[in-house]
């Protein structure tokens, strides 16, 4: 069966930095151990891959990536590059990341950290070769001070309602969409806290005019802070209040993503597994999402059986416009599966990653992923009969896959303990060095309700004051009380009954 291409897009610097270790992630398992050529396993590189026209191995990531234009450029050279085999050697920044500041930074990140990673934008943690028409900025933020905080929803709006930034963006898309013989649809990533959740919400709107034959699958992300000042907080909920309906309204399905709680203060991510992670840690926070995302969207990629399609990823977990699901991940999986008790210790170990939701006992419908166990076949059935013993009014969906997740530089691998890593894997394709098993989860929960409750509780709180900048750009006090009716409104889709 012929692979259906999927489009991903990417806006913000958070969004970037996770882009950027998933596509190192991805390209890994498809090298041979000679380094050169593309060997047969359980991925279709090209849903997510498009080919150069120079090679036969000349692939390069079917990406748009939005960023805000600063006071330095990355250079692209105009032409098709061949597979770089960067993640299997020690990891160099360009020239380019070198000479950066770290005041570079249009996103007021407060206190968010970026560690001493040798990096200070995301376009130097990437391993692999981008299309020139892969990178976009806009230029049209209001301010023509590259450092200004570009932190509203509505500024956002504003930027992409110019003409000239949303016709490039658009003619970008198409670009991609057009060279594809089975194009389904689009992955989103964007920052959902700052202005790149208003760009999301006029590209959803233009992509659903434009495409409204194809699915969306949204994942609105925002990084931790250790701390937050109360007006930053109100702009930040509010935000995320805004994108929040927008996504109900223009998408086809979406999964917030996070390690700080934010809107639900009693509510920490615990990784048990991972050493020393800092979830503030921009490059730590994004290699733990980035694996999440490897591991939930394989089966769009899958060659056994027949290819998932993203028509197949939505319409099983949403229904009766219950388009937010939920998301969680084990990183890594302990790798000695062998029975139900080890199972469900295995389980233990699973963490979601979703605002305000600490479990998902009370499912409708749930897709798991199962990563890095080579008996594929008898852990299927083992797989699913734990699973109707779990969750006994609940539709599962498991798929189970030999390929582990990679070990890739630039990965943060000193916070992954050595005895969760498999040197070699006999079952793997390629001897690429270290890989872990890893768990991914997307889940229609009634736990979604209530981190809708929880927000609106929170937004509820926040008083008109706080929110001037809101105004002055654009924005009246009655469209964010009408939000936040909307907001319960959607809540109440998730009420057990």
């Amino acid at each position: 069966m012929a692979a259906k291409e999927v489009l991903t897009i990417q806006l913000g610097e958070f969004s970037n930095v996770i882009g950027a270790l998933w596509w190192n992630m991805q390209n890994v398992p498809a090298l041979s151990a000679n380094k050169s050529e593309i060997v047969d396993n359980e991925k279709d590189q090209s849903v997510f891959f498009r080919q150069g026209k120079s090679d036969k191995v000349a692939v390069n990531p079917r990406l748009l990536a939005v960023d805000l234009k600063g006071p330095m450029d990355f250079p692209i050279q105009n032409q098709e590059f061949n597979l770089s085999p960067l993640g299997i050697v020690d990891w160099i920044p360009g020239e380019h990341a070198a000479s950066l500041s770290e005041e570079i930074s249009s996103i007021s990140l407060g206190s968010c950290e970026f560690e001493s990673n040798d990096f200070h934008e995301w376009k130097a943690l990437l391993n692999n070769k981008l299309h020139p028409k892969s990178l976009s900025t806009l230029n049209n933020v209001q301010g023509v001070n590259p450092l200004e905080k570009f932190n509203l929803f509505s500024q956002g709006m504003a930027c992409v309602e110019k003409e000239d930034d949303l016709e490039h963006i658009e003619n970008q898309i198409r670009f991609f969409v057009e060279e594809c013989d089975y194009f389904q649809g689009f992955n989103i990533l964007f920052d959902a806290d700052n202005g790149f959740g208003g760009v999301a919400s006029k590209l959803l709107q233009l992509i659903k005019q434009e495409y409204s034959t194809k699915m969306t699958f949204a994942v609105p992300l925002f990084p931790a802070h250790s701390t937050c000042e109360s007006a930053r907080r109100a702009e930040r909920l509010t935000n995320l209040g805004l994108v929040v309906d927008a996504l109900f309204e223009d998408s086809s399905m979406f999964s917030p993503v996070s390690l700080d709680p934010l809107w639900c203060s009693n509510n920490s991510r615990k990784f048990s597994e991972l050493h020393n992670l800092k979830p503030t840690s921009i490059y730590q926070a994004g290699a733990v999402i980035a694996t999440a995302l490897d591991t939930i969207f394989f089966p769009l990629q899958a060659k056994k059986g027949s290819l998932l399609s993203l028509t197949d990823f939505v319409k099983k977990l949403t229904s009766d416009g219950r388009k937010a699901v939920g998301m969680s991940c084990a990183i890594p999986l302990w790798n000695r599966v062998s029975n139900l008790e080890s199972l469900n210790s295995a389980f233990v170990e699973v963490t979601s990653v979703t605002p305000c939701v600490e479990t998902f006992r009370d499912c409708w419908t749930q897709q798991l992923v199962w990563r890095g166990l080579p008996n594929t076949s008898d852990f299927q059935s083992l797989v699913d009969f734990w699973s109707r013993i779990q969750w006994k009014r609940t539709t599962t969906f498991n798929c189970v896959f030999r390929t582990p997740s990679s070990l890739v530089k630039p990965y943060p691998k000193f916070f992954l303990d050595s005895a969760k890593l498999v040197e070699d894997s006999s079952w793997s394709p390629s001897k690429i060095g270290p890989h872990f098993c890893t768990f991914g989860g997307l889940h229609s929960s009634v736990s979604l309700g209530h981190s809708l409750k929880y927000l609106h509780t929170e937004l509820s709180k926040i008083e008109g004051r706080s929110l001037q900048k809101f105004f002055s750009s654009g924005l009246e006090q009655d469209d964010l009380l009408e939000n936040r009716d909307r907001i319960i409104g959607y809540a109440e889709l998730y009420e057990e009954n």
